[in-house]
């Protein structure tokens, strides 16, 4: 069974280094939800950011199947889209949804997190994000959220 992306997963020294190498310089905090939400991202992000033509949504997911999940999608941020976003600038807008599964097999987990349904449920409602990290490497973006 591999441990890469999983839960158990030991961050790579890599991934410090570089995080060290190009620090997030751009912040904004904000209201997401009735709770803070601080999301920050780095200088390459912000340059594709500026050359894009239209919003980038990145879409927080707390995964609910065998484990959780902490999930970073990205999608184009179209008007009258389903997902409830918040801007944080002109070219990107987030959301937060926590979702369960279709169900418990590994191999669909780790293939393609099918997913069921939106919790609404009032513990679902009191989770959060905290803090968005995001950055544009190797022609995809990147990102990962605390809660």
């Amino acid at each position: 069974m591999s441990m890469k992306n999983s839960y158990f997963e030991i961050p790579s020294p890599f991934d410090l280094l570089q995080r060290w190498l190009h620090p997030e310089s751009f912040h904004c905090a904000l209201t997401l939800r009735g709770k803070p939400l601080t999301v920050s991202w780095t200088k390459r992000a912000e340059r594709e950011l500026n050359r894009r033509t239209h919003p980038l949504l990145a879409e927080m997911q707390l995964y609910f199947s065998c484990v959780v999940k902490k999930r970073v999608l990205f999608h184009e941020a179209t008007p009258g889209a389903q997902l409830e976003s918040l801007a944080v600038t002109d070219q990107l807008h987030v959301a937060f949804r926590p979702v369960e599964a279709n169900s418990c097999d590994p191999l669909e987990f780790a293939a393609n997190h099918p997913v069921r349904r939106e919790f609404a449920s009032l513990g679902a409602l009191k989770m959060h994000p905290a803090h968005l990290h995001l950055d544009y490497k190797g022609g995809s973006w990147l990102g990962e959220f605390e809660i």
